[in-house]
């Protein structure tokens, strides 16, 4: 089974009509925060591991909640360092957003999706304020929505597992969708989505 297919069959993209964080409206939604329920979730660890191999870091940073347990695997794995970053206070305790001291550290940011990039830009610039540095950031799905460009301009490079594109085209192609869910999803691609 594909990993498109995996995202389907256990809810993980859903199809239907969703509010975006941004306000956009959008006709599939996903959610890979219960990603790490099931098996397919160590294929990811072991894809990710293979993608930042070559990548220069001194410690792994997760951002909350998406984030975290990929990070977690990774630096596990990798026997090597890892936090999180919040990327709101929470209001109580110490009421810091990084949990790790970054000064002087090489961050490699791990989220689950990215679409705008906002989310990958707060942390990064908490950790640069922090004293850290940041040049890449790795995800499991990037929603082509202007989040490589955002980051590209604080030089953070994307790197993501896949790209929404080639997950919904392999749908569209397939017997798992309807005609009208198609047809919405291929409207908003044509839209939203930069190749």
């Amino acid at each position: 089974m594909s990993f498109a297919e995996v995202l389907l069959e256990r809810k993980l993209l859903l199809i239907g009509s969703f509010v975006l964080t941004s306000g956009k409206v959008s006709p599939y939604y996903l959610d890979l925060r219960p990603l790490p329920n099931y098996p397919e979730f160590y294929d990811m660890v072991n894809q990710a591991i293979k993608k930042v191999k070559d990548i220069p870091h001194d410690i792994i940073v997760g951002i909350a909640t998406g984030g975290v347990p990929l990070s977690s695997f990774m630096a596990c794995n990798l026997r090597e360092p890892m936090g999180y970053i919040r990327i709101e206070k929470k209001g109580h305790g110490t009421n810091r957003t990084l949990e790790l001291d970054v000064k002087g550290k090489r961050v490699l940011l791990v989220d689950d999706v990215a679409t705008t990039g906002v989310s990958i830009e707060k942390a990064t610039l908490e950790i640069l304020s922090g004293g850290g540095k940041v040049s890449d950031a790795l995800v499991i799905i990037d929603r082509q929505e202007g989040a490589s460009q955002r980051l590209e301009k604080l030089g953070v490079k994307l790197h993501s597992l896949f790209k929404i594109s080639e997950i919904l085209d392999e749908l569209l192609k397939s017997d798992k969708l309807k005609d009208n869910e198609k047809k919405s999803i291929l409207d908003y691609l044509v839209k939203n989505v930069e190749k």
